[in-house]
């Protein structure tokens, strides 16, 4: 018997059985069902929004819980994902010149944004004045909302505004607070925000800022 040939024979064999059981775990993996995503529960999903508007923080679990809505997410704010800074020096104006008076302006704002990221809104503020190295003058100031979402972005206006100044001061002082609520689809209006800035702005143009969020 020719043993050269029960050698190849075997060795088809062993190949063509390889590739019948290559494609019957090809079909399985094809047919095998799908990963469930997980359902939203809007039961728990009210309970994360409201202790996110009591406590101000989002913790993992509550963002995970929200998440579980893909829409709901794209919208309700993240706090920890707000992007504020806390105290800063401004940049100056032109140098003062002797005699001269120059103006200048600060627009600063804090930016709110959503569970995956998405900018749901600006709360700005602007100061505006002049200086001439001795005093400042023409001091003025507005708040103003900016890109934001309007589906769920209600601006209640200002609850603070306040202006420290008289002419011949060194310095203006200059304070707003605004107040956002925001309102998503099926939970209502579950929270509020505060956006508050606290400008000083000098006699050689520069200014310094507190923010919070």
């Amino acid at each position: 018997m020719d043993t050269s040939l029960w050698t190849h024979r075997r060795t088809s064999a062993k190949k063509a059985l390889g590739g019948v059981a290559a494609a019957a775990a090809c079909v399985l993996l094809m047919n095998a069902p799908a990963a469930q995503a997980v359902e939203p529960d809007p039961v728990a999903i009210q309970e994360a929004l409201a202790r996110v508007a009591a406590t101000g923080v989002m913790t993992d679990a509550d963002r995970a819980t929200i998440q579980t809505d893909p829409e709901l997410a794209q919208s309700v704010i993240d706090p920890e994902l707000t992007e504020v800074t806390d105290t800063s020096g401004g940049t100056p104006g032109s140098p003062a010149l002797p005699g001269k008076t120059s103006c200048t302006h600060a627009d600063r704002y804090i930016v709110y944004r959503s569970t995956l990221g998405f900018k749901t809104a600006e709360w700005h503020m602007r100061v505006n004045w002049c200086y001439n190295g001795r005093t400042v003058s023409s001091v003025t100031r507005e708040a103003y909302i900016a890109n934001y979402d309007k589906a769920t972005i209600r601006y209640k206006g200002e609850i603070k505004n306040s202006l420290q100044y008289r002419p011949g001061n060194v310095n203006a002082r200059a304070v707003m607070q605004g107040h956002l609520e925001q309102c998503v689809i099926k939970y209502g209006c579950y929270a509020n925000y505060y956006p508050y800035q606290d400008f000083t702005v000098g006699n050689n143009g520069s200014y310094q800022l507190i923010q919070r969020k």
